[in-house]
């Protein structure tokens, strides 16, 4: 721009000029975002992009309200970690409530045992039933939750649309359901197995589970039918040295069948990680290295798989991303609380072990000690 020429008149634009400017250049939900924040005229005028591919995800941040809990805020903050990005949102709705779980860009909130779906970027609320559990229960957790981890079956613009909750140990359930517009839980593994539940994925109608005795079972939600896999998976459990964490991942739409990520630590810090998949003709779980055109996030609590499509500037293949860890300093973690830089390890599948720490070059964020980032997929559905 030349010296004293006069600054363009962004708002003045026609809006059906707006309109085409903001159709060719949404093509991600960052970039539609940015749109909306030219002015008002802008926000009046932009559309929400329809059919836009999958995005990758974001990393939602510890919620930190100095002097207060750390569910005291009405604000949050994500990180993009590939764009070296951070994202903020008010949001008044979520002071108070305890984040459960996140699916498919919806938040699976929780405050005295009532829960709701939240959409943080359209700020779209949808109420589910409240949790109902015996008086003697009631002390049930000091944060004040009883969900343990929740997620959803699907969109919830979706018809049939589920979400599934592992509830705490005092309650008397370890897994329950709900469907979008019922007006109770309905319980799915009750709490008194001898064998405890690790982790839990659902996709469309069907739940996933496993357990303490390395049993992956799959629970249809049409009739409530169950069937367990014949072998066993491959877990050593927990003793001085080292740690094992299971999780489980919904797999392709051809097969059906549950991936299992086994995540294996010594001293907290994460050493191997591998992938199982179930082989019909060997009847057993067996290491894959190779998961096609997916991609791997795992966080605390959940492993998202996600498929970006050809084009896409996020493209990665083959790829798992976990153990966001946390750092005073380039050199030094901290389990304790204080500010942090983002890190995201990579595994190489062909081994299980990680490739070198990729930290965030920019921003320092605060930690909470019973709050641990998550991944969450950004939505404007």
């Amino acid at each position: 721009m030349e010296k004293g020429s006069p600054e363009p008149d962004w708002a003045g634009l026609l809006p059906e000029l707006v309109a085409l400017i903001c159709e060719k250049a949404s093509s991600t939900i960052a970039r539609y975002i940015h749109l909306r924040l030219v002015c008002k005229a802008w926000r009046r005028a932009l559309n929400r992009p329809r059919n836009l591919p999958p995005q990758a995800p974001w990393l939602l941040l510890p919620r930190i309200t100095e002097g207060e809990g750390s569910d005291r805020s009405d604000e949050l903050v994500f990180y993009d970690p590939f764009q070296s990005k951070t994202h903020q949102f008010l949001s008044p709705y979520i002071n108070g409530k305890h984040i459960s779980g996140s699916s498919y860009g919806w938040l699976v909130l929780e405050h005295d045992l009532k829960f709701s779906l939240f959409n943080p970027i359209t700020q779209c609320t949808i109420d589910l039933p409240s949790f109902t559990v015996p008086a003697t229960f009631l002390d049930f957790d000091t944060l004040g939750r009883c969900a343990l981890k929740a997620m959803l079956s699907g969109n919830p613009s979706e018809e049939g649309c589920v979400v599934v909750a592992w509830f705490s140990v005092y309650t008397n359930w370890e897994l329950g359901f709900c469907r979008i517009g019922d007006t109770h839980w309905t319980g799915l593994l009750t709490g008194d197995n001898r064998q405890h539940l690790l982790d839990f994925a659902c996709h469309k109608n069907l739940v996933y589970t496993v357990n303490e005795g390395k049993k992956v079972s799959v629970y249809d939600l049409h009739d409530l039918s169950m069937r367990t896999f014949p072998s066993e998976i491959e877990y050593n459990g927990q003793n001085r040295l080292t740690f094992e964490r299971i999780y489980l991942v919904h797999g392709d739409s051809e097969s059906g069948e549950p991936l299992v990520v086994r995540r294996t630590a010594e001293d907290s810090i994460t050493k191997e990680v591998f992938v199982y998949k179930w082989f019909d003709d060997r009847q057993q779980w067996c290491q894959v290295q190779n998961i096609g055109k997916r991609v791997f996030f795992l966080d605390n609590k959940h492993c998202i798989n996600l498929q970006l499509e050809e084009g896409q500037e996020e493209r990665r293949d083959n790829e798992l991303y976990y153990d966001v860890r946390r750092y005073l300093s380039d050199s030094t973690p901290t389990f304790f609380g204080g500010n942090f830089r983002v890190g995201i390890n990579q595994v190489d599948l062909n081994t299980g072990m990680h490739v070198p720490l990729n930290h965030s070059p920019t921003g320092v964020f605060l930690f909470d000690v019973f709050q641990l980032p998550m991944w969450v997929t950004p939505s404007l559905i």
